[in-house]
C-alpha cells in the first residue's frame, strides 16, 4: 500500500513537471517554429511619385561672348516599371537579392532662368531624362511583413532639354544627349500577400556631362550635369 502510494504521487509529480515545462516553453515561443524563407521567382513592378531636378546650367551668345543660364525647376514627376528576379532569402536567413532590368521617365518644368542672377522674363521649357537602367537591390526580410532594401544601378539616360526660353532671347536651348546614368535605392516595402508587395522608396539619379548646344546666336557647346532625387510609391507582383 505505500509502495502504491509513493509511485502514484511520483508520477503526478513528474507529470506536473512535464505540463509546467511545456507552458512555459510556450509561453517563450520555444515551440514555434522559424519563420519561412522569404519567397522568390520572377515579379514585375510599377512606381510613380515626385521628382526633384538640381539646377542645370548652359552657355548662350546672343552677341558679346558666351554667358551663363541658369535653369530653375518646379516639382515634377517620375513614373517607371521594372522585371527581375527574386532570389529569395539566403539559407534560410534574412538577407536576399533582387536582380532587375527598369524603364523610367523623370520630367521637370522650367520655373526661371536667370543671368548673373537676373531671373529673365517669360521663362519656359523642360527636361526631361528617359533611362533604362538594371538595377541590383539588397532585401533585409524582418520577422513581419514588413522589408527594408538598399541596392543601385547603372544603365543609360536620353536627358532632353525641350524648349528652353524666355520672352527677351526666344528659344535657347533644345537638345538632347544619351549618356551613362547611375543610382541609388533605398526603401521600404510591406507583403500584403505573398505575391503581393507595396513600398515606399527614395531615389537618387545622375548623368553626368549630357552635351548640349545652344540655337541662340552663336551655337555654344555646354557639358551638363543632371542630378535629381525622387520619392515614390510601388507595388511589385511576385509569380
Amino acid at each position: 500500500m505505500k509502495n502504491t502510494l509513493v509511485t502514484t504521487v511520483s508520477a503526478t509529480a513528474l507529470l506536473l513537471g512535464v505540463s509546467a515545462s511545456t507552458a512555459w516553453a510556450a509561453d517563450l515561443d520555444l515551440a514555434a517554429p522559424p519563420p519561412a524563407a522569404a519567397p522568390g521567382g520572377f515579379y514585375v513592378s510599377a512606381f510613380g511619385g515626385a521628382n526633384w531636378l538640381e539646377d542645370t546650367d548652359f552657355l548662350i551668345d546672343v552677341g558679346g561672348g558666351p554667358v551663363s543660364v541658369n535653369n530653375d525647376y518646379d516639382t515634377g514627376f517620375l513614373v517607371g516599371g521594372a522585371f527581375g528576379y527574386d532570389f529569395g532569402a539566403f539559407a534560410g536567413g534574412p538577407f536576399g537579392v533582387r536582380l532587375e532590368g527598369e524603364l523610367s521617365y523623370r520630367e521637370n518644368d522650367i520655373d526661371v532662368h536667370s543671368v548673373a542672377g537676373a531671373a529673365l522674363a517669360g521663362s519656359d521649357g523642360d527636361t526631361s531624362a528617359f533611362a533604362g537602367m538594371v538595377n541590383v537591390l539588397f532585401d533585409l526580410h524582418l520577422n513581419s511583413p514588413f522589408t527594408v532594401f538598399a541596392g543601385g544601378g547603372i544603365g543609360a539616360a536620353n536627358v532632353d532639354f525641350d524648349g528652353h526660353s524666355a520672352t527677351a532671347v526666344g528659344t535657347v536651348l533644345d537638345d538632347d544627349d544619351t549618356r551613362f546614368a547611375y543610382q541609388f535605392i533605398g526603401g521600404v516595402g510591406y507583403e500584403i500577400t505573398p505575391a503581393w508587395v507595396i513600398d515606399v522608396q527614395y531615389r537618387y539619379f545622375r548623368v553626368d556631362n549630357v552635351d548640349l548646344t545652344s540655337n541662340a546666336g552663336v551655337a555654344v557647346s555646354t557639358d551638363a550635369d543632371y542630378e535629381s532625387h525622387a520619392v515614390l510609391g510601388g507595388i511589385r507582383w511576385r509569380f
